[in-house]
Parts: structure tokens; sequence; C-alpha cells
């Protein structure tokens, strides 16, 4: 088979892949663009972010600033319940008086949080940009991997609210209280965050894309609990 031959055959069949009809050909397609996403987007993209998660999908609430449900079906925001039939929206004032005595505790006043990157958090179903190369600082909001003790499945991303001796402490805005190993099942610590633990900042949120991710997983995992 000469050039011309080879030039001829794979311009036949990258015109099969992409505009086929076939099942086989949607197939081939999605590996190809699987192989793009894995080995040629994310390592681009990674080098570029100074990170090896350049995209982050929020899975939790935990920065969230609305009032969400939680796993027992309450309807809450930091210490605060709501009944179902509450219907109140929350914008920065309402989430400050519901959760801001916490930071003014800690010397975090309404004023100074207002100037914090990303200042009214994020959703699950948000996908987060990160950005690698950085000096931490109060308020930026972080991906950091949890303390070796931990058995949380995969990093967490909250606000940092103290940085003191090259120890940083973190808090999800949703949350009442800090994650300390004896609050939480996954006995995770965000109050003994060492530098080598980050992976990047929050500098970007574009909300729900992550959504579709989510939901595949939670079907998937249905589907693996029934076999």
């Amino acid at each position: 088979m000469n050039l011309t031959e080879i030039k001829t055959k794979t311009k036949q069949f990258w015109n099969w892949v992409w505009h086929s009809d076939s099942i086989l050909s949607w197939l081939v397609a999605l590996i190809f663009i699987f192989i793009f996403v894995k080995f040629i987007f994310f390592p681009t993209l990674s080098l570029i972010m100074g990170t090896s998660l350049p995209l982050a999908g929020v899975e939790s609430s935990s920065m969230d600033h609305k009032i969400v449900e939680n796993d027992y079906g309450i309807l809450t925001l930091c210490d605060k319940t709501y009944l179902k039939k509450d219907k109140i929206i929350i914008n920065f004032d309402e989430y400050w008086k519901n959760c801001g005595k916490w930071y003014e505790e800690r010397e975090i006043s309404k004023d100074e949080f207002l100037k914090f990157p990303i200042k009214n958090g994020f959703s699950k179903g948000d996908i987060i940009i990160v950005w690698g190369r950085f000096q931490p600082k109060l308020g930026d909001i972080i991906i950091f991997k949890p303390n070796k003790e931990s058995e949380a499945p995969r990093p967490i991303i909250h606000r940092i609210i103290k940085i003191e001796n090259g120890t940083i402490q973190t808090k999800g805005d949703h949350n009442p209280e800090q994650l300390k190993s004896s609050n939480n099942n996954y006995r995770t610590d965000e109050t003994s965050i060492k530098e080598e633990q980050i992976v990047g900042k929050a500098i970007f949120k574009i909300p729900y894309l992550g959504w579709f991710k989510i939901i595949v997983s939670d079907i998937l995992k249905k589907i693996f609990s029934l076999l």
C-alpha cells in the first residue's frame, strides 16, 4: 500500500468515525475523545495551570451559601435548620446572619470576607478552575489532599481562615464548624494543613457543568450495588 492509498483509507476511516450513525462508529469516537482528553487536553492544561488538577468537579455542598438538604433530609445552612415550607432567598447579608458569627469570633469581619475570592461560594455540580502557582493567603479557596489518617476519597476544597507558622486552617463556607478527626466520619482534619498538601486554589467557577459526572457516577454506583 502506497502513501496515497494510506491517505485515502485514513480519510475514509475518519469520515466514518465522525459522520456515520452506526453504534460502532459512536464507540470509536468516544474512545478517541477519551484518549484526547486524558492524554492530550488534561496534561496540557495541567502544564499551563501549574497543578495536577486544573479542573475540579464539586461533589458536596460544603461551600454552598444556600440552604441545602443534608444526608438526613434536613435543610441546613451553617448551624441553622429550616422547614421545607420555608422559602428564603439567601443573599450575602442573609448568609452572614447565619454564618458570620463563627468568622467574627475568629477576627474575620464581614467587610473582610466580602473581599475574599469567590466570596459567594459555589454549589454541588459546579466546575472549579484551579491555579497551582500561588502563595496561600487568608480567604483563598484551596484544594488540598486530606491528612494521612483521613478516609476521605478525594481532595477537599475549602477556604483558608487562618495561616500561622506555616500551618494552614480551612473551613467550608456552608459547614457549621471545621472538620476535625473527632467530628466527621472520614477522620479528616483541616486544622493543620501543610503547604505540600495543597494542590491549587480556585480562581473561577463554572455553574452546573459537573452535574453530568455526578449523575453518571450515582447511576453506576447503584448498578454495581445491585450486582
